[in-house]
């Protein structure tokens, strides 16, 4: 077990107080002056305000080892073999110097580093993940939101119910909620995210309203997208937000199964988990994309079982048994699962399907 960092003081004596032997107030950081004069000491202390170097580091991976009474952290140098921690951070003035390899400067220095980037190439590959960090926070608060609403809605606590999902612990790790309609903008805007983060993020139009509305709300955590259904017909069945749909969903808890239940929608999803089919997954509609068709056919030894919607008109059952054709020239055993006409597993569970009944119709696949 990894040892959580710690404060260290004079009674350890393991570390005091060690100089960082590079800080921008007094110069420049950078032997050679190239391109990078032409950005101010302005430009660079915004850059460093919205870009902590301290936060930057973790997010590439990097663990303190030790804190010291004054504004140092220090931990292994991420740019060179440590077997001891050199590598100091100065919070205060947010700069970086390693013992070890006597590398130092800012959290601009340390991305041309750490990925052997130019000044230039540097700051966009800074901007560019600060603007994704940013959208994922926009997306989490979002999804957080939508939770919020599901425990004082009593309607859309009702809705689950009527389709079956009842179980807390389901709807806990789906991150299930409820997308009441005309608030998520206000309260996006209370958090400070700019009208333009929300409409880039598509949960709000381009009229500034919600995407979503009196919709149950699955977040797709892969993609940052999300899924709605909404809980009246009258506006509609359900949305996508414009993400590519990833790959399987929930197939980091099923990949290391002997069998896998591949179904269409995430309530089918859910009514399976409820009922104990931990290796089920999600395709999120009826045809495989090829990052899909790649975690199945990964090398590993399993039979999928695929269980799409026996819609009434047929063409559940005929995409079943033609993915079953086509990713059999893979080496996989894919086997469709038929359902009586007019249900998914969803609907099936929902009106009183038990496990020992489904298993049934996977063991009828499988002759």
């Amino acid at each position: 077990m990894a040892e959580p960092p710690r404060k260290v003081g004079a009674t350890t004596g393991a570390i005091t107080t060690h100089r960082v032997g590079l800080g921008l107030e007094g110069g420049e950081p950078y032997s050679d002056p190239g391109d990078q004069l032409s950005m101010t000491s302005e430009q660079r202390y915004r850059l460093r305000r919205r870009i902590p170097l301290l936060s930057y580091l973790k997010q590439q991976g990097w663990k303190p080892a030790a804190y010291s009474e004054s504004d140092e952290v220090c931990g292994l140098c991420p740019l060179h073999r440590d077997s001891r921690p050199s590598f100091y951070v100065n919070r205060r003035k947010d700069v970086f110097y390693c013992h070890g390899c006597g590398q130092g400067g800012d959290v601009i220095r340390l991305a041309q580093l750490l990925h052997g980037l130019s000044f230039r190439a540097a700051l966009a590959t800074l901007d560019d993940g600060q603007e994704q960090a940013g959208a994922k926070r926009l997306w989490s608060d979002a999804c957080e939101f939508y939770r919020h609403q599901l425990r004082y809605s009593l309607e859309a606590q009702l809705y689950l119910r009527s389709r079956g999902i009842e179980d807390p612990e389901i709807v806990k790790r789906m991150g299930i909620g409820y997308a009441p309609g005309g608030c998520l903008r206000a309260y996006l805007n209370d958090l400070g995210y700019p009208r333009a983060g929300m409409a880039a993020s598509g949960l709000i139009d381009a009229q500034g309203r919600d995407r979503l509305w009196r919709a149950i709300a699955f977040p797709i955590a892969e993609t940052a997208s999300m899924y709605g259904r909404h809980t009246d017909p009258a506006d509609g069945r359900h949305r996508f937000l414009a993400r590519p749909k990833g790959g399987l969903y929930g197939w980091d808890r099923a990949k290391c199964c002997e069998t896998v239940i591949v179904v269409e929608g995430l309530f089918d999803l859910a009514s399976l988990w409820q009922a104990g089919f931990t290796n089920a997954v999600a395709l999120l509609g009826s045809h495989f994309n090829p990052r899909q068709r790649a975690q199945l056919c990964d090398g590993r030894e399993r039979t999928v079982y695929l269980c799409l919607d026996a819609d009434e008109n047929g063409s559940g059952p005929r995409a079943a048994r033609w993915w079953s054709q086509r990713l059999e020239q893979s080496g996989l055993r894919l086997l469709p699962v038929e359902l009586p006409v007019g249900y998914d597993p969803n609907r099936f569970f929902a009106e009183g399907g038990s496990a020992a009944q489904f298993s049934r119709y996977l063991e009828e696949a499988g002759r």
